[in-house]
């Protein structure tokens, strides 16, 4: 697969990101929630919000330099409030799913933001499956799941913490490791596949 990026929205993504949440509301809702009467999905005070909200995030995931979806991170989630950072919008192109894209943005972002977390998902997206098994493999600690309600939608919600990932030990060619072993190689080196 490509290179996947996540970045912090410059302004050169907002126009790319304000398509791409049409394709979102729609994938998200299509059956259930009507177009605006000028062809937009979400009304203009959901898109006004999503831009708007104190304490957020917003980044663009690229695949291959291309743009392959959202996210925006809040500071005060829904539910928990202040004490937990909150995934409110995620969203990646059908295209690039089940590709691992998903699960390396979602565990970046959690390492970006180290500490307790709140992830809602509307109990009828079947990104639940998703997020389940993201947060349970990102998780330090346990992880709570309720159901909760906010007007109309009925919401899994998930509470959990995360902690910053250290930092991958740097590979170590063989040449390296031989120049600091004066040049003898070590009894492992020329062994064979162990026959255990």
């Amino acid at each position: 697969m490509a290179r996947i990026t996540l970045r912090a929205l410059r302004s050169v993504d907002v126009a790319i990101v304000r398509r791409l949440l049409h394709l979102y509301l729609y994938d998200l809702g299509g059956e259930r929630w009507d177009v605006e009467a000028d062809g937009a999905y979400g009304s203009p005070g959901w898109h006004r919000r999503f831009w708007r909200r104190r304490g957020s995030h917003h980044f663009i995931v690229r695949v291959g330099g291309r743009p392959a979806g959202f996210a925006l991170v809040r500071d005060h989630a829904d539910f928990a409030g202040t004490d937990a950072t909150e995934i409110s919008e995620f969203f990646v192109l059908r295209k690039y799913r089940r590709r691992g894209v998903g699960t390396r943005v979602a565990r970046a972002l959690f390492a970006r933001f180290p500490g307790r977390w709140e992830v809602a998902v509307i109990t009828w997206n079947p990104a639940r499956r998703f997020w389940r098994a993201v947060i349970r493999r990102a998780a330090v600690g346990g992880v709570v799941a309720r159901r909760r309600r906010r007007g109309d939608l009925t919401f899994v919600v998930w509470h959990f913490a995360t902690t910053r990932r250290p930092a991958p030990a740097r590979a170590v060619s063989r040449a390296a490791r031989r120049r600091r072993s004066g040049g003898r190689r070590s009894r492992s080196a020329g062994a064979g596949p162990s026959s255990a």
